[in-house]
């Protein structure tokens, strides 16, 4: 059957007015001046065209912070570099034994610390590389009056040449232990007074 009922328009909604926000305009006081504090904590970006050096950093090894170190817990104790560009005394000692006993070390940086050791005049070890450990070198003493020299023959990677040396006689008894810092050349003395024990006096009568 045919809807004879009337028709309705359908009743559609007014389009609502557009609402334009107005622009607010906000301009800083902040970068307008090149003196501008926060201005100046900013990088400063390259301009266009311009190419930007990049920056370099020093590489440091680590012999050379720990030198920098050790001098200046040196300074602090009095010890300035004018001492170390001179050859240093040890002092005198008196064994009893025809033996004595050196071993050398590097208590610093392992950086290729080189020594030779001179006995009464004459060359006995011509090169030991300082190593981190104790080397042992062995020699045969005089009667009377023994000069015993270690040299400084370079100053490694860093200056300066720092080594640590014990003495010990031929019954193992410590006579000295001794550290050093010295520039290339030059040389620390110690002397050792050999004198006849009490059974080499018994064994001559």
């Amino acid at each position: 059957m045919p809807d004879k009922a009337k028709k309705k328009k359908a009743i559609l909604p007014e389009t609502p007015p557009t609402t334009v926000t107005p622009e607010i305009k906000f301009e800083s006081q902040y970068f307008k001046k090149e003196d501008d504090i926060l201005l100046r904590s900013l990088p400063k970006l390259p301009k266009v065209g311009e190419v930007e050096t990049p920056k370099t950093y020093e590489v440091r090894s680590v012999s050379e912070i720990y030198t920098e170190k050790v001098q200046a817990k040196m300074a602090q104790e009095g010890i300035s570099r004018e001492i170390l560009n001179s050859d240093i005394f040890l002092g005198e000692y008196t064994v009893y034994t025809n033996e004595i006993k050196i071993s050398a070390r590097d208590y610093s940086a392992i950086d290729g610390d080189l020594v030779r050791i001179w006995l009464n005049g004459e060359i006995v070890t011509k090169v030991i590389d300082l190593e981190s450990g104790y080397q042992r070198y062995d020699y045969v003493l005089k009667e009377g009056l023994n000069v015993i020299q270690i040299e400084a023959l370079n100053i490694g990677l860093s200056f300066p040449n720092t080594g640590q040396f014990s003495f010990v006689d031929g019954n193992g008894k410590m006579i000295t232990e001794q550290f050093w810092g010295l520039n290339e050349g030059y040389r620390a003395t110690i002397k050792v007074y050999k004198k006849k024990g009490l059974e080499e006096e018994k064994e001559n009568k």
